[in-house]
């Protein structure tokens, strides 16, 4: 039977490209995600489609559930699900702040808990890696509440390496800067209708401060969580590794 991965925010973007990957890589991919589109990623990859919100506790034990009776429990798990809206500081909400932590942060550490417990259970090793961003490396003057979130999705890897390394579970962070996918497009649009640019000039900006000159695909993130969660970087936990074009070099 092949192995099983469960990868959060597999309807688009990243998780869509690592659930991708995985399958490729021989395992059975639980697809997760609130947007009832992860159904057509399950299909692509031969996989399991759940939707749920990572922020729900109940609903994340309930998709783990269903993911162990259909397809057994996870050894690899990637934490793509995330959110990201466009607002200055002096206008970020209570309510959008809460919300952005809640499904950034507590939905990482809910989905993290509850693979690691099921490892545990079933008494075998594996590996979670967690998507964060550079944007956990520095300032976010009109993104506060994401830059924050991720922040402390690093600092979660750290804590979770540390307690579940005793189990032979290792917890690791990619940290992408600017990729391609759904996400940047819209968070693109969003600077450009309140700057009175257009979204390519945004685009266009963006990509002038990365050294190697592009956006990154969202597969070449996926190859990269895909060698995390393998045998070859078995040695490796606790580490939350750029992936951004040299963007960023904490």
């Amino acid at each position: 039977m092949s192995p099983t991965a469960v990868v959060t925010g597999a309807a688009a973007g990243i998780g869509a490209a690592t659930a991708q990957a995985l399958a490729d890589a021989g395992y059975t991919v639980a697809c997760w995600d609130v947007d009832a589109a992860v159904a057509t990623t399950a299909s692509r990859v031969g996989g399991l489609a759940v939707q749920v919100d990572v922020a729900d506790a109940d609903a994340v034990s309930a998709a783990l559930a269903e993911t162990r009776e259909r397809s057994g429990p996870p050894t690899a798990v990637f934490t793509g699900a995330g959110i990201m809206r466009v607002a200055p500081f002096l206008e970020l909400t209570p309510a959008d702040w809460q919300r952005t932590l809640q499904v950034n942060l507590t939905g990482t550490f809910l989905v993290l808990r509850a693979c690691a417990a099921a490892m545990v259970e079933a008494g075998r090793p594996g590996a979670i890696v967690a998507g964060a961003s550079v944007a956990a490396r520095g300032p976010r003057a009109d993104s506060a509440d994401y830059a924050a979130s991720k922040a402390g999705v690093v600092s979660l890897v750290r804590s979770a390496a540390v307690a579940l390394a005793p189990h032979g579970i290792r917890v690791n962070a990619v940290c992408p800067g600017v990729v391609d996918t759904p996400m940047t497009q819209r968070n693109a649009q969003g600077r450009a209708d309140r700057d009175g640019r257009t979204p390519q000039d945004v685009l266009d900006a963006l990509v002038a401060t990365v050294p190697l000159g592009r956006m990154a695909g969202a597969d070449e993130i996926a190859g990269v969580v895909v060698r995390l969660l393998g045998d070859e970087f078995g040695y490796v936990t606790g580490q939350a590794l750029n992936v951004c074009g040299g963007l960023e070099f904490d």
